[in-house]
C-alpha cells in the first residue's frame, strides 16, 4: 500500500523542525508539506489531499481548530492530530473526531503512539473502501431540504455552492438549498464533478469556458447564465480533468 501522506502545521519553526525530525523516517508515512498558519493549512489540504494532518492550534490568520473545520467541509475523510501547548482545547478537538491531542513539549514515544493509531485507522479504512465503477455510480443526487428528500439527476447539475451554513445546488430546472455539507454532497457525485474551490463543486462536463479574475478564475457553463469560481490552486487540475473528460 502507498505511504500515507502527512502534512505538518505549526507557526513556530522549531516545532515544525521537531515534528519533521520525529516523523520523516517513520515507515508508512511521507511528509508532503509544512504550513505556518491556518490559511496555508486549508490551501495545502485542498491542493495536496493529505491523509493525516499534525496541526498546532494557536496559529495566525486562522487557528488550527477552525482551519480543520474548514478542511472537513471539502475533505470529510481527513484525519488529524493536534499538537499544541494548550490543554484547554482538548474537548473541542475530540468533538471534531481528532485522532489524538498531544500537549507540547513533544515526546517522541507519545507522538509515535498517536501516529500508530492514525496509521491503523487509515489502513483499515483504505482496505474497506470499495471502488465503484464509473458507469454504476448513482445517477441522481439525493439532498435533504426541510420537508423531504429531493433526487436531482447529476446531468442537470451545473455546480454546487457553499453559502453560509447551506449549500445551493444549481440546475437547469432551478436552485435547491440544503443544510448538508459540501463534503457530504461531493461524496455522492461522480467523476464529472470536481471541488474547484473551497466553496464550489463544478460539473466539468458542463463547462463552457474559464476566465481569470483577480486572485481566482470564473467558470462559465453551457446554456446557463450563472457562474462559479475556481481557486488559483486548482486551475491546473481543473484543466487537466476537463481534457481527460474530452478524450
Amino acid at each position: 500500500m502507498a505511504p500515507l501522506k502527512l502534512l505538518l502545521a505549526d507557526d513556530h519553526e522549531d516545532s515544525l523542525e521537531i515534528m519533521e525530525y520525529f516523523t520523516r523516517d517513520i515507515p508508512d508515512f511521507q511528509i508532503i508539506g509544512t504550513c505556518e498558519n491556518g490559511e496555508q493549512l486549508i490551501e495545502e489540504v485542498m491542493l495536496k489531499k493529505p491523509d493525516l494532518v499534525l496541526a498546532d492550534i494557536n496559529m495566525p490568520k486562522t487557528n488550527g481548530i477552525q482551519a480543520i473545520k474548514e478542511c472537513l467541509l471539502f475533505r470529510p475523510s481527513l484525519k488529524f492530530i493536534f499538537v499544541t501547548g494548550y490543554s484547554e482545547y482538548a474537548v473541542e478537538a475530540f468533538r471534531l473526531s481528532a485522532i489524538d491531542y498531544i500537549v507540547k513539549p513533544i515526546e517522541k514515544t507519545r507522538l509515535y503512539k498517536a501516529l500508530e493509531k492514525a496509521k491503523n485507522l487509515l489502513f483499515y479504512e483504505k482496505e474497506k473502501q470499495t471502488i465503484i465503477p464509473y458507469d454504476k455510480k448513482i445517477k441522481k443526487l439525493p439532498i435533504k431540504d426541510q420537508n423531504s428528500i429531493r433526487y436531482i439527476p447529476l446531468s442537470e447539475i451545473y455546480f454546487v455552492e457553499k453559502e453560509g451554513k447551506k449549500c445551493m445546488v444549481y440546475t437547469k430546472e432551478g436552485i435547491y438549498d440544503t443544510n448538508e455539507t459540501i463534503g457530504k454532497i461531493l461524496s455522492r457525485l461522480d467523476q464529472s464533478f470536481f471541488p474547484a474551490h473551497r466553496s464550489f463543486i463544478i460539473n466539468l462536463s458542463r463547462v463552457s469556458h474559464i476566465k481569470p479574475q483577480s486572485e481566482s478564475y470564473i467558470v462559465y457553463f453551457k446554456d446557463y447564465d450563472k457562474q462559479a469560481s475556481i481557486s488559483k490552486l486548482k486551475i491546473g487540475e481543473v484543466k487537466e480533468r476537463i481534457s481527460k473528460l474530452k478524450e
